[in-house]
């Protein structure tokens, strides 16, 4: 034996499980290493949310007492224990099990400190601990990894090893689905069980389509009658049934978990469908022409029991639904509810804040739109595979068929599970027939890899054009809600791969034999040229294999690890990359912020810096500093001192163009981040305006941005004035339409009031306003000097003659913690003059207080429901704001005709954490209800201290006198 035969038998004496097993830790590798690194470098926008919904789906297994908000508006939007694990419609369940096992590794690292429930609680998530996004995404990148060896062994039993490993590298180093198994989030647990649900199927009814043996069933034919379809070599009665049932099974475990991921999985129940009747009537139709039947009749039989089969895949996925899911344990009614509800509500409605494709700006992008985001993001090799598998297929259909029907030998033909690369059937030597090199030694091209894989490219297509209509009929669109048919592409990308692989070999194998065919001839047999050149074209064949499959590894492995770890920057070469995409479709996801949150760190005080951020809830948790999320309220934009711009905000222009026109005006962004050579986001200084608002929106006339005090916060000096500056959207009010500013007390009155204008340095000419302007204003308010120092209410408004409004004013709604204004002491108590229409008093009331003059009507009818009376009072020592009066109304007599007990001197918020100092002026006011049968006459006033005020000791005060006249 020669030493190349040596070798070549000592290579087909290898253990093929232990060199599978040795595939299957390399293949779990390639996906793993460039998953796993760097893992909490940066949050893309949505898992803030994930998060948060694992934390109370954790919480409400580990206490059924645990009570959270909920999605259900018959629950009044709240939830106890199990029923918290129903925390969306997506449903996304999958997704909630892998955060819920992050927080579990996590508490177990920090050495399990209390119960794993009051743990999990603690934990922030919104924003984000960030030292918790690592572990969270954990769990998902775990799965994929492992799923990668699931499809490399399943799609081997399938379409033969070459496609498997091929395909399954491919899917290992795909930069989009590498980037979206890194993180938590359900697209890529949605796409793992999905694909595993179909491959599952393929299995258990291609392999027993292709069979073509004899019906084992509850209905045997009649010895010697004829031979109809039947639905498959398995049993369906006795202990068979679910033996021969395995691959079913597990086709409907995976569609279960498929369809606890997201709910356009629900896709698989008509595709499964599909595929029993696809190879239902393809195994019927081949027994019937291995009978030379002229026809193929459906048998009722094994039509029964196909439907059977169906209906045991449901039921699996439904009982897998049912006991992973623990809300469906205690309300499967409303759970199921949620799900329709909000998939419905998902698949109808465009995206809230548009989407950018190709150059346009809209709600729906169309159907172009996922065809055009794989092309965007798949790879140079996957694309040039997809494009030959689909040249290769006609031409191997038509081969097929000039055949009758039958494949030509090896074409496409490898039974699936073969090792390719196993010599040709030759004499017991290896001795090659002789050959001479005429024209009709040609070799045919014959791509022996691709094995069975043709079979099964109609289904494929199939469940890709399926899946495309039905996320192309909803009006929200994102490239990665079309991630389930990534997979697949990859599949039909390595089978027409290694059809430009055999076809190049085929050509250089020619080239070989042709050079032997000529010696041989020359030699006239005397060399064993044919058998040196048959060995040097089988070891020629093995390296060229191997340095294939590693130039495919190299070429995707630089593309991946080329944008680590911000994969999302990954966007195909052959369509200008990462800068030819940002002008036809939309990127970024919160890669990037991630670094303007650490150049505000290093930049900054972050302790005193206040910034606003597009995507806050994945700049958050890097920035060490307070953060406020926008999006179109423009005021939250201007209330940071510093503002982030990113790109997929600024290729939508959102919220309007004038928004960003707004801060270019006023200089260039202080930092600009770059990936890939593309700006992602940029960091303008803002105003850093100290109170801002949203969603205070009148339509087509004015929306309410911000606003301060020019001096800040402080309190508010009585007598004398304090200016603000307004910020307001023109939307198409008047500017003769005056905003004001107010402060009310808890009852609603008025105590003082101030007027803005536009600032004609700041704004545009009033003439010159665009739908969307940012307009400023400057005012100022007065605080009477007799206004009692204490908290009061900020109103803000404008006056307008739009018919629409009767009052003849608009007010926004503030927020009640940010309309909050502190009125302080008297400064100078000395200056205070009364009112002229005050009648002068200047008695004490105790030793607490002065009354320094009254303000009241000489006479009333005795029929008048109220006596409007106003005190005005110096303070004497301290005392608190809740401070309340007995008042008496006396007659002649000095006999008491009625009395109100305990009033307040001045109707601020929250009286009881105000003190009045010595020197403070008070105004009371007071209304004081007149009984309806008080007979007319002279009366005067009695004021009283409470008890609790005077040590026991009544004191009180005499003033004034009111005539009630009898009613004309």
């Amino acid at each position: 034996m020669s030493e190349v035969e040596y070798k070549l038998t000592k290579e087909s004496r290898l253990t093929p499980h232990a060199s599978r097993l040795l595939v299957s830790l390399t293949l779990f590798l390639l996906a793993l290493i460039p998953r796993l690194p760097d893992l909490g470098r940066f949050l893309t926008a949505d898992e803030f949310l994930w998060i948060d919904r694992s934390r109370n789906f954790l919480a409400g297994l580990t206490n059924p007492a645990y009570l959270c908000d909920s999605v259900v508006e018959s629950w009044q939007f709240m939830a106890q224990g199990l029923a918290c694990t129903l925390r969306t419609g997506h449903p996304g369940v999958t997704t909630m099990w892998t955060g819920s096992f992050g927080f579990l590794v996590r508490w177990l690292w920090d050495g399990r400190p209390g119960s794993l429930h009051d743990y999990v609680l603690a934990v922030a998530t919104n924003p984000v601990d960030a030292s918790f996004i690592a572990p969270e995404r954990l769990g998902t990148v775990l799965i994929t990894s492992l799923w990668v060896v699931a499809i490399y062994w399943l799609a081997r039993r399938l379409f033969g090893e070459a496609i498997a490993l091929l395909g399954a590298t491919l899917i290992a180093l795909d930069p989009f689905h590498i980037a979206l198994s890194r993180v938590i989030h359900h697209d890529a647990l949605s796409t793992t069980f999905m694909t595993l649900s179909v491959l599952c199927a393929f299995i258990y009814w291609g392999e027993d389509a292709s069979s073509q043996k004899p019906v084992v069933s509850s209905q045997k034919s009649v010895a010697g009658g004829p031979d109809f379809g039947d639905a498959g070599r398995r049993s369906a009665v006795g202990g068979r049934f679910f033996r021969d049932r395995l691959w079913l099974l597990l086709s409907g475990f995976c569609a279960g978990l498929a369809f606890l991921s997201k709910s356009p999985s629900l896709f698989l129940m008509p595709f499964i469908a599909l595929t029993g009747l696809w190879f239902f009537w393809e195994g019927g139709r081949m027994k019937a022409q291995g009978g030379k039947k002229t026809s193929f009749i459906l048998h009722p039989s094994s039509f029964i029991l196909l439907i059977a089969d169906g209906l045991l895949w449901f039921a699996v996925a439904v009982v897998v639904v049912f006991a992973c899911w623990p809300a469906m344990w205690v309300a499967p009614l409303e759970t199921v509810q949620t799900v329709i509800f909000i998939g419905s509500k998902y698949a109808t409605g465009g995206h809230a804040k548009g989407n950018f494709f190709l150059g346009e700006i809209s709600q729906d992008p169309g159907a172009l739109f996922y065809p055009v985001t794989w092309l965007y993001r798949t790879s140079p090799l996957v694309l040039v595979g997809v494009v030959s598998a689909l040249i290769a297929w006609p031409l191997h259909w038509r081969k097929s068929q000039a055949g009758n029907g039958e494949l030509a030998n090896g074409e496409w033909s490898a039974q699936p599970g073969e090792v390719e690369d196993k010599p040709s059937i030759r004499s017991a030597n290896l001795q090659p027939a002789p050959q001479t090199f005429q024209p009709s030694n040609l070799p045919t091209f014959q791509p022996s890899t691709l094995s069975s894989f043709p079979r099964y490219l109609p289904l494929i297509l199939l469940f890709i054009f399926g899946f495309y209509l039905l996320m192309t009929i909803g009006e929200k669109k994102q490239d990665r809600y079309f991630l389930p048919v990534y997979p697949w592409l990859n599949l039909i990308a390595a089978a027409g791969l290694f059809w430009i692989y055999d076809f190049g070999f085929t050509i250089y194998d020619f080239a070989l034999r042709a050079f032997g065919g000529f010696a041989n001839h020359a030699s006239a047999r005397s060399l064993p040229m044919g058998r040196t050149t048959h060995y040097a074209s089988r070891i020629t064949h093995h390296a060229s294999r191997i340095t294939f499959y590693l130039f495919i590894i190299l070429f995707q492995a630089a593309l991946v690890f080329a944008n680590f770890p911000y994969y999302f920057t990954y966007f195909n070469p052959f369509l200008g990359g990462l800068r030819g995409a940002a002008q036809a479709v939309t990127i970024g996801w919160g890669e990037g912020l991630d670094l303007a949150a650490a150049y505000l760190n290093e930049h900054t005080d972050p302790s005193r810096t206040r910034v606003a951020s597009w995507y806050e809830s994945t700049f958050a948790p890097f920035y060490h500093g307070d953060s406020i999320s926008y999006s179109q309220e423009k005021g939250k934009a201007l209330a940071g001192d510093y503002v982030v711009f990113y790109i997929n905000q600024t290729q939508r222009r959102f919220p309007d163009e004038i928004m960003f026109d707004y801060f270019e005006s006023r200089g260039q962004p202080e930092k600009v981040i770059t990936l890939q050579g593309l700006d992602y986001a940029w960091i303008y200084p803002s105003l850093g305006v100290d109170h801002y608002i949203e969603d205070q929106t009148y339509s087509g006339i004015a929306s309410l941005l911000a606003w301060q005090w020019t001096k800040g916060d402080a309190p508010l000096s009585p007598g004398r004035p304090a200016e603000f500056e307004l910020y307001w959207e023109y939307l198409g009010k008047r500017p003769d339409e005056v905003f004001f500013f107010r402060l009310v007390d808890s009852q609603k009155r008025l105590w003082a009031e101030g007027q803005s204008q536009p600032l004609a340095a700041q704004n545009p000419p009033p003439e010159k306003w665009r739908q969307g302007e940012i307009i400023v204003e400057h005012g100022a308010l007065t605080p009477p000097g007799d206004m009692p120092p204490g908290q009061y209410q900020l109103q803000i408004g404008f006056y307008t003659a739009a018919p629409a409004v009767t009052s003849g004013e608009l007010l926004f709604t503030l927020p009640m913690t940010e309309s909050l204004v502190t009125v302080g002491h008297t400064e100078t108590p000395t200056m205070y003059q009364l009112p002229a229409n005050a009648t002068p008093v200047g008695q004490p009331l105790g030793e607490a207080l002065t009354l320094l003059g009254t303000t009241f009507p000489p006479s009333l009818p005795a029929a008048s429901p109220v006596i409007p009376l106003e005190l005005y009072w110096r303070v004497e020592q301290p005392i608190p704001a809740n401070f309340s009066l007995h008042v008496g109304l006396m007659n002649p007599s000095d006999q008491a005709q009625q009395a109100w007990f305990d009033l307040s001197l001045a109707e601020t918020l929250h009286p009881a954490d105000t003190l009045w100092q010595p020197g403070d002026i008070i105004r009371t006011s007071w209304r004081l209800d007149l009984l309806p049968d008080t007979p007319p006459g002279p009366y005067y006033f009695d004021l009283i201290l409470p008890d609790s005020l005077d040590s026991g000791q009544i004191k009180k005060l005499s003033f004034g006198n009111l005539t009630l006249k009898i009613t004309d």
